[in-house]
């Protein structure tokens, strides 16, 4: 039997679900009080996948807005700070579902750029985030505690920021 996932606002009660899972899947671990935070401020932006009632997964996200407006900068940015399915549920597209209902959120609340870093290694994840529309727009050198350089991959500029420079060539 095939088993679905039930994606939906992750609540504070998540909270040790998703440090489980943050703690099993990837190096990069974040405090109780950060993992706080994040679901208390942007909890609108973040997300848990449920298979049979247990969380497998979660998008953790927030809103970056421009220090001033007076320059010409005015819309917030998403930041994908974190995502991660368990391993027994990975490959079979759940986490592109939790991303996607994550993403709609943050366009929900004005955003029209998302941003995330990513291991350069995680080839299923770069690859995952292309199919959303994502490209990768630098490569952050020794980003990571180990050494481990990240992609800063974009969602939502490219196509106007690209265009018009075409355009001008």
């Amino acid at each position: 039997m095939e088993q679905s996932v039930t994606v939906r606002l992750a609540e504070l009660s998540d909270i040790n679900d998703i440090i489980k899972i943050n703690r099993l899947c990837l190096p990069e671990n974040y405090s109780f009080d950060f993992f706080y935070r994040i679901l208390s401020e942007y909890g609108f932006a973040c997300a848990v996948g449920e298979v049979e009632g247990k969380v497998i997964g979660y998008a953790l996200s927030r809103l970056e807005r421009p220090f001033s407006t007076f320059i010409g900068l005015s819309a917030s940015k998403g930041h994908v700070i974190s995502i991660a399915v368990i391993p027994s549920h990975r490959k079979k597209g759940f986490g592109t579902q939790i991303m996607k209902y994550g993403m709609q959120k943050l366009i929900e609340h004005g955003v029209d750029t998302i941003y995330l870093e990513v291991r350069v290694s995680n080839v299923a994840a770069v690859e995952m985030y292309k199919r959303l529309g994502f490209y990768i727009k630098r490569e952050f050198k020794h980003y990571y505690r180990d050494g481990e350089s990240a992609f800063v991959m974009e969602w939502g500029r490219k196509q106007e920021s690209e265009e018009s420079e075409e355009a001008e060539v």
